[in-house]
């Protein structure tokens, strides 16, 4: 008798000893069968698919880009008008690599115009009313964002046969600094030949001179036409902790589960075991309040920084983390943008 149940006690040991490596293996320790609580019943993940009296939800724009070549594809800038210019990295083969698409938003959060722009060797910024194209040899700009146009205008040249003297270049690139309602600096290298560009707009006119260089010269922050761009919001950004306006109501546990964290730069990979499932937020978009919920998702908080609250996705066991943004960029016009991650963007509008 008494072997008989010494014998029933190593079965169970070892039946439970395989059933828990087995669920080891599989990334998941424990699960949850209580269901959602119904107040939260009614919060949606923020898509295209979002329904509600209050707000309409629309994609703006997403991309397949490599986000190892760009971390933060789509971004929204002030522009004139009252509008806000969103631009999209579209290209991700050999015929498109390069390739932006820009919309325009009014004040109204509406999506009022849209342009596509090849890249062909060409570097494209915004400067006010402007969209500029340079690249070594060639420029033009459209006035796009101030009045839609797309017209091709060309830069009027000068010192295109660099005969203009050194002083008398140095006097013109002072006047040029001075007077210029804008201006920036780019440098081209042809075989063993240097030259910098001077790109300036005065008396309604873009204008460029050119001027040939010993060595290289590197372009200074200062003199670049990025300072132009008011960049308000990206995709991408990378942050996990929870925003100061955004309020996680109730997170609904589903499966504990392993996942990992992987940093790169060198670091270690972490392992890390925890509760997945849905949180539900709330935010405030003008006088009223935004629901929203985000699946698969953990929450870990560690002393380092204070115990605050970071959100990641874990789309399956064993799988690493990637963070979940929760920063809005709310318009003064009521509109807001919300970028999840790095690949979309949407328009958020009160109705």
């Amino acid at each position: 008798m008494k072997k008989m149940i010494l014998f029933i006690v190593i079965v169970v040991f070892v039946s439970v000893g395989i059933w828990y490596f087995k669920k080891k293996d599989t990334g998941i320790y424990e699960q949850n069968s209580e269901p959602i609580p119904s107040i939260y019943q009614t919060y949606q993940p923020i898509s295209s698919a979002y329904r509600n009296s209050d707000f309409s939800v629309k994609e703006i724009c997403s991309t397949d880009i490599s986000l190892s070549a760009s971390p933060n594809p789509i971004k929204a800038y002030q522009s004139v008008n009252g509008n806000l210019i969103i631009g999209c990295q579209r290209g991700n083969d050999d015929t498109t690599k390069g390739d932006k698409e820009y919309y325009k938003i009014d004040k109204n959060g509406l999506i009022t115009d849209s342009i596509y722009v090849k890249y062909d060797g060409f570097w494209t910024v915004l400067i006010e009313g402007f969209m500029i194209s340079t690249k070594q040899k060639e420029a033009y700009y459209t006035s796009w964002p101030s009045d839609g146009s797309t017209t091709q205008n060309k830069f009027q040249e000068h010192n295109a046969d660099f005969a203009m003297p050194d002083e008398q270049l140095n006097i013109a690139q002072e006047k040029i600094r001075k007077e210029s309602q804008y201006y920036f600096i780019r440098s081209y290298v042809e075989g063993n030949t240097f030259f910098n560009a001077f790109y300036y707009y005065i008396n309604k006119q873009w204008n460029v001179l050119w001027q040939k260089t010993a060595v290289y010269q590197s372009e200074k922050d200062s003199e670049n036409a990025t300072r132009y761009q008011k960049e308000l919001y990206y995709s991408g950004i990378g942050e996990s902790n929870l925003e100061k306006d955004v309020e996680l109501e109730n997170f609904h546990k589903e499966d504990k589960i392993k996942y990992y964290h992987v940093i790169g730069g060198g670091a270690p990979v972490t392992q890390a075991t925890g509760w997945r499932g849905t949180g539900f937020f709330k935010t405030s978009l003008g006088e009223k309040s935004f629901l929203f919920s985000v699946s698969k998702m953990v929450i870990e908080k560690e002393k380092f920084d204070g115990f605050q609250t970071r959100i990641y996705n874990v789309s399956e066991p064993k799988a690493s983390v990637a963070a979940v943004g929760s920063k809005f960029y709310k318009s003064p016009f009521g509109f807001a943008l919300y970028a999840p991650d790095a690949r979309k963007m949407y328009l958020i509008n009160s109705l």
